[in-house]
C-alpha cells in the first residue's frame, strides 16, 4: 500500500474539519510546542486519510518515509508468525504515534499497523519533519522523549512475555487498563482474540485465565466489562 497516496484509499466515515483535526493535534506530546498557524501548516503539508475499521495502514514489507499520528479511532501494531500467529505489540488510540523508530532509522516497517476502528490518521513524511524541526528545535526534544517512552514500552512486554504466565499477563492488563478509568470497573475495547493476541496466548488459554481470576474472586467477569475485587492479589501474581 502506498501510504501517500491518496487515490489508494475509500473514505469510510465523514471528513474531520479542520477545527477537529486541529483539537486532535493538541493531544499528540509531539506537536505540544505548536501554535494554532503552525497545527494549520502541519495539516497544510501532511495527508490526513480515513481508513474503515479493518483495514491495513502499513505492511511491514514498507519502507518507512513516514510517521503515522492517530487522530480518531484506534490501531493495532503487530506481527505475524510464519503459521499466521499474530502477537499484538501495541494497541493505540487518538493523540498517539507509530512509525517514528523506523522512520528516523531508515529502514523497513518492522511490523503491520491495523485499524480496530474507522480511524482517521494524519501522515507525517521525513521531510516535512525535518522542515518543522528546522523552525522549532522543541519538537525534536518531544520526539526523543516519545521514542524513550515506546522503548520502555517495548522492554515492558519483553518482560510480560517471558516472565509472567498468561493469569499474570493478564492481571498486569487489567491493572494497567484499570489506572486509565475511574474506579474498578473496566470495559474491554478489543474481542478476546484481540485480547489474547496482545497477550501472547490463544483464545481458549484466556478464557481459562479469565476464569481462574474469577474463581479465585479477584475479578468479575460480565460480558466485555471486568470488575476488580482483589487489586492486591492481581499486583501480586503481576509482579
Amino acid at each position: 500500500m502506498d501510504s501517500g497516496s491518496p487515490e489508494s484509499y475509500t473514505v469510510a466515515m465523514g471528513k474531520l474539519t479542520l477545527s477537529e483535526k486541529i483539537d486532535a493535534l493538541r493531544l499528540v506530546p509531539l506537536f505540544s510546542a505548536l501554535d494554532e498557524s503552525e497545527l494549520e501548516e502541519l495539516l497544510r503539508v501532511c495527508l490526513v486519510r480515513e481508513f474503515p475499521a479493518g483495514s491495513q495502514v502499513i505492511s511491514s514489507a514498507e519502507p518507512a518515509e513516514s510517521f503515522y499520528v492517530i487522530l480518531s479511532g484506534e490501531v493495532k501494531i503487530y506481527k505475524t508468525s510464519s503459521h499466521g500467529d499474530e502477537q499484538i505489540l501495541h494497541m493505540y488510540g487518538p493523540g498517539q504515534t507509530f512509525g517514528e523508530a523506523a522512520m528516523w532509522a531508515n529502514i523497513k516497517i518492522p511490523a503491520k499497523a491495523e485499524t480496530i476502528t474507522a480511524a482517521a490518521i494524519l501522515i507525517v513524511r521525513r521531510g516535512a519533519l525535518k522542515a518543522m524541526i528546522e523552525k522549532n528545535a522543541e519538537i525534536a526534544l518531544a520526539m526523543m522523549a516519545g521514542l524513550s517512552g515506546k522503548l520502555q514500552e517495548f522492554n515492558q512486554l519483553i518482560a510480560q512475555l517471558s516472565l509472567r504466565d498468561v493469569p499474570g499477563r493478564l492481571a498486569a492488563f487489567i491493572l494497567q487498563q484499570a489506572g486509565d478509568v475511574e474506579g474498578d470497573c473496566l470495559k474491554l475495547s478489543q474481542s478476546k482474540k484481540q485480547l489474547a493476541a496482545q497477550l501472547g496466548t490463544v483464545p481458549e488459554t484466556l478464557s481459562r485465565a479469565l476464569k481462574k481470576l474469577k474463581a479465585a474472586q479477584w475479578i468479575d467477569v460480565q460480558g466485555s466489562t471486568i470488575t476488580i475485587l482483589n487489586r492486591s492479589a492481581l499486583e501480586h501474581i503481576s509482579s
